[in-house]
């Protein structure tokens, strides 16, 4: 027997008993569920669980950073919304002026 022959007949037999092991398994849950057993959350569910708590906390961190940089900005270009008295004096005079005289 060459050692590729015999490799190929201990994986076989390997995987043979490992799918013999996971029915056995799933077997056993399933009949311990249908008794009144209760497991805990799946790998799945842990994990999912874990994933959900970290994106809620980026959420929190993106919105901080975001206000940050609103902050950064405005202070580059100043308040638009606050005008100043000058520019305010300058409004009224101009708007004066554009008004047409009525007789």
């Amino acid at each position: 027997m060459t050692k590729s022959t015999a490799y190929d007949i201990a994986r076989r037999e390997f995987y043979r008993l490992r799918l013999q092991e996971d029915i056995e398994r799933r077997v056993a849950a399933e009949e311990a569920e249908a008794t009144g057993a209760t497991f805990g959350p799946t790998r799945l569910e842990v994990g999912m669980e874990l994933e959900n708590q970290e994106y809620e906390r980026w959420k929190v961190w993106a919105k901080s950073e975001a206000q940050v940089q609103e902050q950064r900005t405005a202070a580059f270009t100043g308040a638009p919304e606050i005008p100043s008295t000058e520019d305010s004096l300058g409004l009224e005079e101009g708007a004066d002026e554009k008004q047409p005289q009525q007789a």
